[in-house]
């Protein structure tokens, strides 16, 4: 595929239903990169862009990529895959905002142009946890530590309450 054009016109991209599909490098979407450990990878993608009848159109995005995220236990790099199948309903009005169906989220138009790094970026940007947790990694992987468990009582709590009596 060719590049991925800045802006799209909405309209005649609802109209004629295009399909933009391909991939994007991860250090060209400047707003992810804050939430990332570095600007490697890059980022598959679909956008089908549709008609809908109580907005001025919508698409289905697709997106999938393994991004670099540092686990906030370990504070060490690993890869997060993400895979995102949304669809998107857009709106210049915020009245058309309560048109737009339980499973749709709603993406700004100005002048009639979409953005389609901007759809994808704020997919991605979407997916990223608050704090980014490595499953593979665990406490007792690190060394020197040695993790035990723990079992407390939910009763004990009673025990020191029949001693005051």
């Amino acid at each position: 595929m060719k590049q991925l054009p800045e802006k799209i016109a909405l309209d005649k991209a609802v109209h004629g239903q295009r399909l933009y599909q391909g991939s994007v490098e991860i250090q060209q979407m400047s707003r992810l990169l804050d939430l990332l450990a570095d600007a490697s990878g890059e980022v598959k993608f679909s956008i089908q862009f549709n008609r809908a009848a109580k907005v001025l159109g919508q698409a289905q995005v697709k997106v999938s990529a393994d991004l670099p995220l540092i686990c906030t236990i370990s504070q060490k790099k690993f890869m997060f895959p993400v895979a995102v199948d949304s669809t998107i309903g857009f709106i210049d009005d915020l009245a058309y905002e309560d048109r737009l169906g339980v499973d749709m989220e709603a993406s700004w138009v100005e002048e009639g142009w979409v953005k389609p790094l901007e759809i994808i970026e704020d997919e991605l940007i979407l997916a990223v946890p608050d704090a980014p947790f490595d499953e593979s990694h665990s406490l007792a992987d690190e060394e020197g530590i040695e993790v035990t468990e723990q079992v407390s009582n939910p009763f004990a709590v009673l025990n020191s309450l029949k001693e005051i009596k």
